[in-house]
């Protein structure tokens, strides 16, 4: 079959249910919707403009608080004849939806709207009396609407009986608009699937930011049928408070003229702003390069005779003339506001930060942090707040919600589940432990397969840790490293970084300190010791894990250790060190005795694939894609590596496959497990079933996944073995993480262990929720798996056991993880080498300097080539 002859195949449906595991009965947080789908909904188009556009207008209107304002306006003085009472739903674009028609095709309705409402949209504009013209012009607004389709709702009938459905996802996303249009209606800030308000309770999180409560809801097809998802959601906004005193409270300047006006920019640029004087509403598009004393303009003013006068005049003195308002800050400069290239100034002291305005810039360590402790609930007060938010939410006496025929439950449903057996593990000596509650820990145990450390070095970069305490350290580590049963000598070299170099960039004391140590070396170290002042928020972390892994092929394990220095933390560092150069910490008995169902018996890899994006703010940062690959098999603990940078946003991995160059990701690693493959002599130790677990993907983009990287892996088949004859069987999982549906037991948390497939889970396609993790701390978030394609034909015990399995063999810790070990991997593989960026310039401090504003993304340096089958990034 050639390339192009290539066809994905389609999704598969589920195959039945599985059964392993001791029954229970769960609450989660849907509740079912009694929706027949009977009645037919119909779709209009709307456009919005101004009544009396010019040609320098834009005369579509995007801002969707405006439009909503527009089409409430437009029923309130349609709604009886046009609409014949009738209630709508409207997205905020280009999309209104009736329970029934409208007695038109294409019709036009002219709206004028009050100056309130004007001002909470913000509606731009040049200087103040460019402005009050605007104003008036932009109350007469035309609203045109245009019969566009019938939306069959009975569609959702079909999906829920099991049938493919084209037109079923369209039905929904009617059912969701029918809400939002709800939520609108009360005022609330709308994102994507979510609704928040102040009202539902606001946290400060510091520097100016606050987390503002909200709900997330979407309608959810299921086996028992028609569900609605409830959940707590969280955002953050912006603090509603003088500019001045935001600007002082996220950058903290030690005078108001010392401020760094590039930065704010960066972090106000696009804020709305009210003046309280006029309570006019502007938007920050940047700030004067002069200040309110010296930025001057051109005032305009018609004379008695009728003839305009121009006089110039600074800033601060038309406030004190037009205003009665002596500025406190005359030397600190102007927002900017309006249009860039004719802006209006206003002195910065006179601007309030108007209320509700996401904050979309990166969180500081601190503040997601504080997001995060505020964001916790344990699962007793999260199902009581769930609950709650249900029994306020007025879906059941809401005439809009009744209009369109959607009934909704207010008890959380109940739902079948299952406990899966803890596997056992192996670990040094043929000890054996069954971990208890997701958890085992290392006490009187050693590694299952230790490895020799002929040589090491110790690299101290924390100028408060005098050498006797760097020498303990390096003594202590050394003494539980070899009791866990690694043989190892004394530490080559411990050297400090001289006090001096601290004053030079992160690079170049790096640089340093290597070329010191290796002079000192007399063989290669098989890792580093590196001894930081803080955690990976050191700016020593990027520059030195880049050139130790791209130019010198050196692992590294960085610490900052805490004052109180325990054997429990030097025993984690020891497991991490152990898998980074080469050691296995514990087996899986199933993997070490052969048992795994399927994979034990034919030579079989395990692919685990991600695509880690750049924060938000950074237009120079790509998007990383890891790949990572198990080798030696018949062992499925250890992962080799392959990583590549691609176009910001994108969530397609690029790189899988290449028909120039070595062949691309896949080939690279197949070619790896060849190699490490510990199959009997003679026999192929070419792949015969590959398992591949995909994460970050929405179901949206289940059918590109199949179609661009499934065929990718039947291309890197071909290339291997250009006959044909090669084609391993393929089992493809989908891994999601962010969701909202959560179970809750009569007490506690769900147990590890704990998994869902019937009842809840789509009424077609394969899929099953799993709680590998034990939820210590709020209440656990079960993964969603998606099996899109299983030519390998496991049963669905099978399936699920291997996946709950593979949660165990996570190297870096003692604990099973929530979603399987090779996502987890291809995570840290692409979070690790995006410090290889950071020490490029891709870190905040750069993006606030200017450098972010490249139009090229940055190049992601290459990994040395030997450290690609090392697990450095653990």
């Amino acid at each position: 079959m050639t390339e192009a002859e290539m066809k994905p195949p389609p999704q598969m449906r589920r195959p039945g249910l599985g059964k392993a595991g001791r029954p229970m009965e769960l609450l989660c947080n849907h509740f079912m919707v009694n929706y027949n789908g009977s009645q037919d909904v119909y779709h209009y188009d709307v456009s919005i403009s101004y009544a009396h556009s010019t040609s320098n207008d834009n005369d579509a209107i995007a801002n969707k608080t405006l439009c909503r304002a527009i089409m409430s306006k437009l029923y309130e003085i349609y709604g009886s004849s046009t609409f014949k009472g009738k209630k709508f739903a409207y997205d905020g674009e280009k999309c209104l939806f009736l329970p029934g028609p409208l007695e038109l095709q294409r019709q036009e309705f002219d709206v004028i709207l009050d100056e309130s409402a004007i001002n909470r949209s913000n509606v731009g504009g040049d200087d103040l009396s460019k402005r009050r013209k605007l104003l008036s012009r932009s109350r007469d607004f035309k609203v045109k609407l245009e019969y566009a389709a019938k939306v069959r709702m009975g569609a959702i009938g079909e999906m829920l009986s099991g049938q493919i459905s084209d037109r079923a996802q369209d039905a929904l996303r009617v059912l969701d608009i029918v809400l939002k249009q709800h939520a609108a209606a009360k005022g609330y800030l709308l994102l994507k699937d979510s609704y928040f308000s102040p009202l539902f309770g606001l946290a400060d999180i510091g520097e100016g930011v606050q987390t503002c409560r909200g709900y997330h809801v979407s309608f959810r097809p299921s086996l028992s049928g028609l569900s609605l998802n409830l959940d707590i959601a969280t955002t953050t906004v912006i603090k509603d408070c003088n500019v001045l005193d935001f600007i002082k409270d996220r950058f903290q300047p030690p005078n108001p003229h010392s401020i760094d006006w590039d930065k704010v920019k960066r972090v106000l640029k696009g804020i709305k702003v009210q003046t309280p004087h006029n309570k006019m509403v502007h938007r920050i598009v940047g700030f004067s390069e002069a200040s309110s004393a010296e930025q001057k303009f051109i005032k305009k003013k018609a004379d008695e005779s009728g003839q305009v006068v121009e006089t110039e005049m600074t800033i601060k003195d038309y406030y004190a003339v037009h205003h009665s308002i002596d500025l406190r800050f005359p030397g600190l400069p102007c927002i900017a506001a309006g249009r860039i290239k004719r802006p209006t100034y206003i002195p910065v002291e006179l601007c309030e930060i108007l209320p509700g305005q996401r904050y979309t810039k990166s969180l500081s360590s601190v503040q997601r942090q504080k997001m995060i402790d505020q964001a916790r609930q344990g699962p007793e007060e999260r199902r009581g707040v769930v609950q709650k938010a249900m029994d306020v939410s007025d879906y059941s006496s809401t005439e809009l919600i009744r209009d369109f025929n959607i009934k909704i439950d207010t008890k959380m449903r109940k739902i079948p589940g299952r406990l899966l057996d803890t596997p056992t593990l192996i670990f040094g000596g043929s000890m054996t432990d069954m971990p208890r509650g997701g958890r085992w820990n290392m006490n009187n145990k050693s590694l299952a397969q230790a490895v020799d450390v002929s040589s090491w070095a110790v690299l101290n970069f924390d100028g408060r840790l005098q050498p006797p305490a760097v020498e303990r350290i390096a003594k202590d580590l050394f003494r539980v490293c070899t009791t866990k049963g690694m043989k190892m000598v004394p530490p080559s070299v411990i050297y400090s970084e001289p006090r001096n170099n601290q004053r030079l960039p992160y690079a170049e004391r790096v640089q340093l300190v290597i070329r010191e140590v290796q002079s000192q070396l007399k063989q290669a170290p098989v890792f580093i010791l590196c001894i930081l002042p803080e955690r990976k928020t050191s700016g020593l972390y990027g520059p030195l894990k880049k050139l130790l892994e791209t130019k010198m092929s050196v692992i590294t394990q960085c610490i900052a250790p805490p004052k109180l220095l325990k054997d429990q933390y030097l025993t984690n560092v020891a497991l991490k060190i152990n898998v980074k150069v080469g050691g296995y910490n514990s087996f899986l008995a199933l993997e070490k005795n052969g048992n795994l169902p399927k994979i034990s018996r034919v030579p079989t890899v395990i692919f685990g694939m991600d695509v880690s994006h750049g924060p938000p703010g950074f237009s120079d940062s790509p998007s990383i894609a890891a790949v990572v690959a198990s080798r030696e098999w018949p062992y499925f603990s250890r992962y080799s590596v392959r990583v590549r940078a691609q176009s910001r946003k994108v969530e397609m991995l690029a790189g899988l496959y290449e028909e120039a160059g070595s062949g691309g990701m896949i080939v690279e690693l197949l070619l790896d497990f060849y190699n490490s493959c510990k199959a009997p002599p003679g026999s192929d130790r070419r792949p015969k079933q590959i398992i591949i677990f995909r994460d970050g993907v929405s179901e949206s983009q289940f059918e590109q996944v199949l179609r661009e990287e499934y065929l990718a892996f039947k291309k890197a088949f071909k290339r291997i073995d250009k006959s044909g004859d090669y084609d391993p069987k393929i089992t493809l999982i989908v891994v999601q993480k962010r969701h909202h549906t959560r179970f809750f037991p009569p007490n506690g948390n769900v147990q590890p262990g704990t998994i869902v497939d019937a009842s809840l889970c789509h009424p077609r396609d394969y899929d099953f929720y799993l709680c590998a993790h034990a939820g210590l701390i709020g209440t656990t978030r079960p993964t969603h798996y998606h099996v899109l394609v299983d030519e390998n034909n496991f049963t669905v015990d099978e399936l699920q056991q291997l996946t709950h399995a593979l949660c165990y063999t996570y190297a870096r810790s003692t604990t099973a993880v929530s979603a399987v070990t090779p996502i987890a991997y291809a995570h840290l593989a692409a979070t690790h080498v995006r410090n290889f960026l950071d020490s490029e310039g891709g870190s905040e401090t750069s993006s606030m300097t200017g450098r972010s504003e490249r139009s090229t993304p940055i190049n992601l340096p290459e990994l040395h080539p030997h450290m690609r089958t090392k697990m450095f990034y653990c």
